[in-house]
């Protein structure tokens, strides 16, 4: 695929304040702005807030400014630590960072998410207590795809595979992952049965005959579903047993108070997946 159609021209990725700038979501972002030749935007979030808000009036102006001072102390730190890294990769970043504590943890990063291409944010973990709803805000809230990237340092994806049930949350993270697809050696389309019946089954033709118009030769890979209350792990495990390198698949096919609840495929692999995830809702 020539750079020049690439559709990933603006990079947005969200850091935590305490992390380390090697983060594998900001490195991530870094080498995919070069891989792409795009614009990368680095947001900080804030810090936990160490201490509830004051009760008494007179201590909550000193409250008040000691977080403030916290927060853009943490904030800079990151920063200068992502302009350390920006400068050893040679890639130019933009930052922008919360300043206050009473200021909207997730306004801006949403607003940014909208002018961006693509958002790119680490996998929840109980460290991270932002990360899980900035993964929620940037599915439900932003119309744009995310990718969410484990722990682990891993390469740009030459594998790939796609979670298809012939929805249409699956067929926009198909649209959305385009770039990445049309660059993959490999491509496979993994449905899993009974998820759906038979219209992952019976679409699946059909979204090889698409690909095939961009130039892909997909794999189809029919998985089978054994019993048990995991609904991610069929996926997880053809992608181990794959060595697939990144995941496509869209998000949250019930709603979002079902998934809270219920649990489900889409949360099962947010928090357990050993490959990246491109998600789309």
């Amino acid at each position: 695929m020539a750079l020049e159609s690439c559709r990933l021209r603006s990079l947005l990725v969200g850091i935590d304040a305490d992390s380390s700038a090697s983060a594998p979501a900001l490195t991530r972002a870094m080498d995919m702005a070069l891989a792409y030749r795009s614009t990368l935007t680095v947001y900080v979030f804030a810090p936990d807030l160490l201490q509830p808000f004051p009760l008494t009036l007179g201590s909550s102006s000193i409250w008040i400014e000691q977080e403030e001072d916290r927060i853009e102390q943490a904030s800079e730190e990151a920063a200068r630590s992502v302009r350390q890294l920006a400068a050893e990769k040679d890639v130019a970043v933009a930052l922008e960072h919360a300043r206050s504590p009473f200021e909207g943890r997730y306004q801006r990063f949403i607003a940014l998410a909208r002018v961006h291409d693509l958002t790119i944010l680490p996998a929840a973990e109980p460290s991270r207590s932002w990360a899980r709803p900035a993964i929620e805000h940037a599915i439900f809230d932003t119309g744009r795809p995310v990718l969410v990237t484990p722990k682990e340092r891993r390469p740009i994806a030459a594998k790939v595979a796609i979670a298809w049930d012939g929805s249409a949350r699956a067929a926009r993270a198909v649209r959305d992952s385009l770039d990445f697809l049309m660059m993959a050696d490999q491509v496979s389309i993994a449905t899993v049965l009974d998820t759906k019946g038979s219209e992952g089954l019976q679409s699946a033709d059909e979204l090889g005959n698409y690909l095939r118009l961009y130039g892909i030769e997909p794999k189809i890979a029919v998985i089978a579903n054994p019993p048990g209350d995991d609904e991610g792990e069929p996926i997880r495990s053809f992608l181990a047993s794959e060595q697939m390198e990144l995941l496509v698949m869209g998000a949250f096919v019930h709603s979002r108070l079902h998934q809270t609840v219920w649990g489900g495929m889409t949360r099962s692999i947010l928090e357990n997946c050993p490959v990246p995830v491109m998600m789309s809702y």
